[in-house]
């Protein structure tokens, strides 16, 4: 039965009306009774079936007893009177002749022997007839049907032969054994061959353990039979049980003479043993009766199994039927309240009142309850339905208020989707930010050594040309890298005050060669055009990163469109394509930086995140609409530029890099960027200090006076100007340049002197000492410069 059906049939039982179940209940107690009863007599029937196997076996047990005593002494008798006749005697003295002699038994002698056990054979109940020496050795036999045994087998093994050759045995004494031969076995009577108070040797009688055996057995015992020698079956009444797993599991239970109950092939059987002696390998041969228990039982109880269940069914059929009546008798007032109720219920209202004078106590008690919870649900419903009206006239009110507060959750959810959308990328940006901060580290060690090298080598040989591809390979790794800070708006950036329509004339060129001939590019610019800050090289990649997007949308050709134009408050760039739009999956996805619709190799999942990170630094904000199938179009909005800036003059290249003798102290918990500044200054000429952290700083400055504090603003424990703080407290100020890639973040925490100098990772060798010259020499001059960022490309 399947499980469903199990509940369903649980279900329905829970379910039905009690008078079944009390029906059921008394069927199922008288069931069980008479499976009770049953069980009690069959267990009864059996333990009086096995005390009467017991005492049969017993009885017969004892009666095979004294068969084996008799035949025994039989045996023996005939043993000894063989050994008495004079042929026999005569035979014996010339044996004993020839033995005090020291000589071996003639032939002639041993021929004579055994013809005189031939003759002695046809007049004893005997199968077999032999004679040992004094060593137990057999010289002569002589047996019915072969199965002689050869001459010179040594019988010592019986320990009724040893028995029987013992000098202190009294002389007329004989002992009982079991002997297995090649040809069958044997149960044998041993008497000493004596002359003249001499043991010569012993005579052996014996007769075949065989089925003839076997059948008397069983006769005699009036039970089957099993005739085993240690875990081996002889012979048996029954062929299924000649098994050595039944012998063996006899042996096992061989622990007297007393009847017991064992379990042979899955039957039990009530059983007891009878010794027959050993044998020469010392193995118990017991002869088994047994009696089938199990199947005297099951002949004794299959007619009462019929009547019980005849008899039952009957009881079971009128427990049913009894308890049935009862339960009708009991719950009648019951089923007639019940009626009552449900006709009040069909008419929504009590119909009068149930008479339960007559009825038994809890049929009143249940009356009383009824009327009681009836007069107080009239109460309650009346009461609702005044409440009902007043609900009717609040409804209007607050399907309004319903209304406008399904308005206020549209605009709150909008918020918190766009509240959500913007903690997800600051949380990537925070990511992004920091592996680019450790990016940094290492490009400003790769490209710093490298160009030392290629300071160091012939700028025709082959390797100077390889140290310029890793010089040119760590460039665009820093500008990855870049472009990673941007999304995370910690990139270092170069403001300044331009004209949006400028920059865009500026790389238009360059956005005609990128996007092909295939696609067409309009310039759409407001005159006059309001000015921005924001750092122009930026500006151009967000241009380019827009414009690659805008091809790889429209490869069957298209119009990008690039407008500027004054907004309230600001300028506006909007760029436009016609391509393929995006689906609603991509828009939620469009700026989290590395994710990517373009095939495997096209595309690094950087660029609107990038742009993201720019517009946002750079104070503006971005938003898209997009259309499957039309196109897309990006609108970045910058605030206007309240005061002009000049913009820095560039640094020019000189073949010799500036040089120094002032000491310079530099902390950087980073050891591979610290030891690259070191070698640096040194090659130029600086007396260089160096310091792990700003503990190890402080230390230093004690004993020295410092020129230069050079330091990384973020380290453990304590930053760059927390250093400078504590530095100043107890001694003139020397000049501080700070090195960080986060100079922006660093600026607004720590609120850094806008005098100092930033010199923004990764940098080289080069821009490394001249931003030291240079500050140097602006402090010599006694110039206060504005803040200023150096640059890898100064």
């Amino acid at each position: 039965m399947t499980a469903p059906a199990i509940v369903s049939l649980r279900r329905r039982a829970r379910r039905s009306s009690l008078s079944v179940k009390l029906a059921a209940l008394g069927a199922t107690v008288t069931a069980a009774v008479v499976f009770v009863a049953f069980w009690a007599l069959s267990v009864e029937i059996r333990t009086n079936t096995r005390a009467v196997f017991e005492q049969q076996l017993a009885r017969n047990q004892h009666t095979l007893q004294q068969l084996q005593a008799r035949d025994a002494a039989q045996l023996l008798f005939a043993a000894s009177l063989v050994t008495q006749t004079q042929s026999f005697q005569y035979v014996l003295s010339i044996y004993r002749v020839e033995k005090l002699a020291g000589r071996e038994p003639r032939t002639d002698l041993v021929n004579t022997m055994e013809d005189e056990l031939r003759t002695r054979l046809r007049s004893v109940d005997a199968d077999l007839l032999l004679v040992t020496d004094d060593s137990g050795r057999v010289f002569a036999a002589a047996a019915r049907t072969g199965g002689i045994v050869p001459r010179g087998t040594s019988l010592l093994a019986l320990n009724a032969v040893r028995h029987v050759l013992d000098p202190s045995v009294p002389a007329d004494s004989g002992d009982l054994a079991a002997l297995r031969t090649e040809t069958g076995d044997l149960e044998v009577a041993v008497y000493p061959i004596v002359q003249d108070g001499f043991t010569l040797g012993t005579l052996v009688l014996g007769r075949r353990l065989d089925a003839a055996f076997i059948a008397n057995a069983r006769a005699a015992a009036d039970a089957d039979v099993l005739l085993t020698a240690g875990s081996t079956v002889l012979g048996a009444s029954d062929s299924t049980l000649s098994s050595p797993m039944v012998a063996e599991e006899l042996a096992s239970r061989a622990r007297g003479a007393q009847p017991t109950t064992v379990r042979l092939r899955g039957e039990d059987y009530v059983a007891a043993p009878l010794s027959l002696g050993e044998t020469q390998r010392h193995d118990a041969v017991r002869l088994w009766m047994l009696q089938p228990l199990s199947r005297r039982v099951s002949a004794l109880m299959r007619p009462l199994r019929a009547d019980f269940l005849v008899y039952g069914a009957f009881a079971v059929l009128i427990a049913g039927i009894g308890a049935a009546f009862v339960a009708r008798t009991v719950l009648g007032p019951f089923h007639r309240f019940v009626r009552y109720m449900r006709s009040g219920a069909a008419a929504e209202q009590r119909q009068g009142r149930f008479d339960a004078a007559d009825e038994a106590q809890e049929v009143r008690t249940l009356n009383e309850s009824f009327n009681q919870l009836m007069d107080s649900l009239t109460v309650k419903r009346r009461e609702l339905e005044e409440r009902t009206a007043e609900l009717v006239a609040s409804n209007v009110v607050l399907t309004d208020e319903i209304s406008e507060r399904t308005r206020v959750e549209q605009a709150l959810r909008e918020s918190q989707a766009q509240l959500r959308q913007s903690q997800k990328l600051e949380a990537i940006g925070t990511l992004a930010g920091g592996i680019a901060h450790d990016f940094n580290n290492l490009i400003t060690v790769i490209s710093g050594y490298t160009e030392l090298a290629l300071m160091r080598a012939d700028k025709n040989s082959p390797s100077a040309e390889d140290l310029r591809q890793v010089v040119d390979a760590s460039d665009r790794a820093a500008n990855l890298t870049h472009q990673l800070l941007a999304f995370s708006r910690k990139q270092v950036l170069q403001p300044t005050v331009l004209d949006l329509g400028d920059v865009v004339d500026g790389i238009a060129p360059m956005l005609r060669r990128i996007i092909g001939e295939h696609i067409e590019l309009r310039i759409q610019s407001s005159t006059p055009l309001g000015r921005v800050r924001a750092d122009r090289g930026q500006l151009e990649q967000v241009l380019l990163n827009l414009a690659v997007n805008a091809r790889d949308a429209m490869t069957a050709g298209g119009t990008l469109t690039i407008a500027t134009g004054n907004v309230q408050g600001g300028v506006s760039l909007v760029v436009t394509d016609t391509g393929i739009g995006m689906t609603d999956d991509v828009k939620d996805r469009i700026f989290e930086p590395f994710f990517t619709t373009k095939e495997p190799g096209k595309g690094t999942g950087l660029g609107l995140s990038t742009v993201y990170g720019i517009v946002n630094q750079s104070g503006g904000a971005i938003t898209f609409d997009s259309t499957l199938g039309r196109g897309t179009s990006f609108r970045i909005t910058l605030p206007a530029a309240e005061i002009v800036a000049v913009s820095d003059t560039p640094v020019v290249e000189e073949a010799e890099l500036p040089r120094g003798t002032e000491t310079i102290l530099i902390v950087e918990d980073a050891e591979d960027v610290r030891i690259l500044a070191r070698r640096t200054l040194e090659e130029r000429g600086y007396m260089v200090l160096v310091a792990r952290n700003a503990e190890e700083a402080l230390e230093i400055a004690n004993a020295r006076e410092i020129d230069v504090l050079l330091t990384d603003i973020v380290m453990p424990r304590t930053s760059g100007p927390q250093l400078v703080a504590k530095y100043v407290e107890t001694r003139p100020a020397p000049l501080i340049i700070y090195m960080s890639g986060y100079a922006d973040d660093a600026l607004a925490q720590y609120e850094l002197d806008p005098a100092a100098v930033f010199l923004r990772k990764p940098f080289t060798p080069t821009v490394l000492a001249r931003t030291v010259r240079e500050a140097l020499d602006a402090s010599h001059a006694s110039m206060r410069v504005p803040v200023r960022v150096a640059a890898a490309g100064d």
